[in-house]
């Protein structure tokens, strides 16, 4: 899928995540689920980010 902000054009991906059952339930509009949670932690691809032209990283 090609997204565009700001006249800048680019590109998603979809990473797979495993996840396992917790023992953490929520409940919405009256329904209750159990929550999963990730089996492994992933860092964001995004760690370099451009803000009015200048390069930076968010550690």
């Amino acid at each position: 899928m090609k997204l565009r902000f700001l006249g800048q054009t680019y590109s998603t991906y979809n990473q797979p995540v495993e996840t396992i059952p917790s023992d953490i339930t929520a409940r919405f509009r009256g329904q209750s689920y159990a929550l999963r949670r990730p089996i492994h932690n992933f860092k964001s691809q995004l760690s370099l980010r451009i803000y009015r032209g200048v390069v930076y990283s968010k550690n």
